[in-house]
């Protein structure tokens, strides 16, 4: 089997969808907050054949073509508005196998945008603790190619998976004192796919009108009408910066 890798070093940002302002009392009027994140994130997933797909970090950054991710959220009083937004380009080439030599984890081409947008209220909101709970949709856009197994050799597949799913969760933020907080994000929806799930957890340490945070976040599919992939996944620890503006 003939193997081929295309290496493009760089760095993949992403943003985690936090919980907003810190936990306080109720301010009239808009208050924004923007994030950027360097994510490093590993792909998983599975063929609609059964092979594995396993891109780690150290694969991504060896094969990115480009990766960007950021978010926005916008609060007034206990309502909310957020977008969060990832584009993500990697190549990891190893070519098709004929025949018994079918490889056990697939080579995959992956690239297109992922958009997890929603509205929230908050449930709670006190001075040391804020969880709000939300609706909204996430919309997968991704052209993918995969080295599938068939008819007892291989075949690199190609095809443009375009997900809308309506999603429901919840996102908190307890302040541990008066630097830190806890933030936490978890939510579930279907649509397109048979499934998608996010969830983050995170540790922030607040300045003047910004922060760092650091944390660790999964974004997966289920997929159904693809001729490609069956499972989508994101996952692994990030670092990152909020402003308040």
């Amino acid at each position: 089997m003939t193997h081929h890798r295309r290496g493009l070093s760089g760095a993949v940002f992403a943003a985690c969808i936090a919980a907003g302002a810190t936990p306080s009392t109720a301010q009239e009027g808009w208050d924004f907050n923007g994030y950027i994140y360097l994510w490093g994130a590993g792909i998983g997933g599975e063929t609609v054949t059964g092979q594995d797909i396993e891109v780690s970090f150290g694969d991504i950054v060896d094969n990115l073509d480009f990766g960007l991710m950021g978010s926005l959220e916008a609060n007034n009083g206990p309502w909310s508005i957020f977008g969060d937004a990832l584009y993500l380009s990697v190549s990891k080439n190893q070519g098709a196998a004929v025949g018994p030599g079918i490889p056990a984890n697939a080579d995959v081409d992956v690239s297109g945008l992922v958009l997890t947008m929603g509205v929230g209220y908050d449930l709670l909101a006190e001075y040391t603790h804020r969880l709000n709970g939300f609706g909204g949709f996430r919309v997968l856009d991704m052209d993918t190619t995969a080295n599938v197994a068939v008819a007892g050799g291989s075949q690199r597949l190609t095809d443009t998976i375009n997900n809308w799913d309506a999603v429901v969760g919840l996102r908190g933020q307890v302040a541990l004192n008066e630097r830190w907080d806890l933030l936490y994000y978890a939510d579930l929806g279907t649509g397109d796919s048979d499934l998608t799930w996010q969830a983050a957890l995170a540790a922030e340490y607040k300045f003047t009108n910004w922060s760092l945070g650091v944390g660790y976040r999964h974004l997966s599919w289920e997929i159904d009408k693809s001729r490609t992939l069956s499972d989508l996944a994101f996952s692994g620890p990030y670092v990152g910066a909020k402003w308040s503006f």
